[in-house]
């Protein structure tokens, strides 16, 4: 197995290089915050820690849009209350971060600590570079993160690192197009819409010259529209609670049939969308519905509509002034609604050198980049509410101000709505759905929406594929309640 990951691996760090705005691409708004923030000591490790000279490597790429500048900052504080210890900070792009990461993981010369998304934690785990913190980090400093959010970052009953922000993931909208095609935003925004609704108004916002719905979906960020829109289906993780495989599931084939519908229907392309163009269709006026959309949207919109009114030439080119709404995801008959979220953190490595006394001083400063002023200053910046609550305590002092109420409001409402991974799943099962995902559907998918495959058809293959690596006992092929 271990074998088959480093080659997946490989294919990976090459693919990295091409994918440019991947389902991995994490995006960022130019919003102002406050300054650094400011923290105590406290007792993050089981282990005493010792008081020799430490250096502890941290590799991350820009997290939000100050992330950089922010980091060395909260690395000088850190340095200030533990002397004897300095953390190294190794930056990366989105593009390349994934990529350096395998590639020093296989060499055994992983960092300390690294920025990753949960979905990916399996890979690192079957390649044996992971470490349980919980081994290491006492049950009280655990005990201030969210639950549902430490589970995105466990497998098999270990916990693997830390959140930072759990990011909702839904679709955005101009907001003066909906309402002139008979939507009541303030109404969807508070209490959801269904799956007819939303066809309705994207039929109604389709023009000669816009789209009535686009969603980023070309090479691997096909796998985004799956993940994302898929819980209109009911699908709302590669796996059921029972930990079968979701996607063999006739919520699968309904999902599927819908698209090619809205497809054929000319309601959106009929191929894949960049995903560093879905909004800027959205803010050049050629779509009025766009995926994926988050919510700190709102500060990139806002930031071109004041470049726009400035007229200093840095607006999107023919781009026009853009009310943005953020808009949960529609839901079919019999489908309890839900939403999208992934939790981004910082996960803790092993690698040639590392010995009990370092990750303790480790397990110190990752704790310290995880939680309290840290966590709200990177959450605010985000638009997005903390994942611990000595980050929700102090998040007043880092919210962004001039934010739209009826957008704050939902995106909280769509926080409650995330259904964490289920218990029990391994790093084998995530690695194989992570695969299939990459390999066969996010390309079948993009044949269904240039109509070189049927809904059917690619449901098939789904089934084929996924019966080959779970067996059939091991995939869902009813319906997911």
């Amino acid at each position: 197995m271990k074998k088959f990951l480093a080659l997946l691996l490989a294919l990976v760090m090459v693919c990295s290089l091409f994918a440019g705005c991947s389902s991995g691409q994490k995006e960022t708004t130019g919003t102002e915050t406050t300054q650094a923030p400011e923290q105590t000591p406290d007792t993050a490790t089981k282990a005493p820690v010792s008081a020799a000279e430490d250096v502890i490597t941290l590799m991350v790429p820009p997290v939000s849009a100050t992330y950089f500048e922010k980091v060395h900052e909260w690395a000088d504080s850190f340095h200030e209350l533990y002397p004897n210890l300095t953390i190294n900070i190794i930056e990366t792009s989105w593009d390349d971060h994934n990529a350096k990461l395998s590639t020093m993981s296989l060499a055994g010369e992983a960092p300390d600590i690294a920025e990753v998304s949960s979905s990916a934690i399996g890979t690192h785990v079957e390649l044996g570079v992971g470490v349980n913190i919980s081994d290491y980090m006492d049950a009280e400093t655990l005990a201030d993160y969210d639950k549902n959010a430490l589970e995105y970052m466990s497998l098999e009953g270990k916990t693997y690192g830390l959140p930072l922000y759990l990011s909702i993931q839904s679709i955005g909208a101009n907001l003066d197009m909906l309402t002139e095609a008979g939507v009541d935003v303030p109404k969807v925004q508070q209490n959801g819409w269904t799956f007819d609704e939303f066809v309705t108004a994207i039929g109604n916002g389709t023009k000669d010259d816009r789209y009535g719905f686009v969603f980023a979906s070309s090479a691997v960020t096909a796998s985004d529209m799956l993940n994302i829109f898929g819980v209109s289906a009911g699908i709302n993780n590669a796996f059921t609670s029972d930990l079968k495989y979701a996607y063999t599931s006739k919520n699968m084939l309904t999902f599927l049939q819908a698209i090619e519908k809205i497809t054929t229907s000319g309601y959106m392309p009929n191929y894949g969308v960049d995903a560093s163009q879905r909004m800027v269709m959205c803010q050049t006026g050629n779509a009025m519905i766009f995926g994926k959309a988050m919510p700190l949207f709102e500060g990139n919109i806002t930031k071109n509509n004041k470049a726009l009114e400035a007229n200093d030439g840095t607006a999107v080119e023919g781009s026009i002034p853009v009310n943005y709404s953020f808009l949960p995801v529609p839901v079919m008959d019999g489908v309890k609604e839900s939403c999208y979220g992934t939790v981004d953190g910082l996960m803790v490595f092993r690698n040639n050198k590392t010995t009990d006394e370092h990750l303790a001083n480790v397990m110190l400063a990752l704790n310290y980049l995880c939680s309290g002023d840290v966590a709200a200053y990177v959450s605010s910046e985000l638009y997005l509410d903390s994942v611990c609550e000595s980050g929700r305590a102090v998040i007043s002092k880092y919210t962004v101000e001039g934010r739209d109420e009826n957008n704050l409001a939902c995106a909280s409402r769509e926080m409650s709505l995330v259904v964490a991974p289920p218990t029990g799943l391994t790093a084998e099962m995530s690695s194989k759905a992570a695969t299939l995902m990459e390999l066969m559907i996010a390309p079948k998918f993009q044949a269904l929406l240039a109509g070189e495959a049927t809904a059917q058809e690619m449901y098939d293959a789904i089934c084929d594929a996924a019966f080959d690596q779970f067996g059939e006992a091991g995939c869902e092929t009813g319906s997911i309640q």
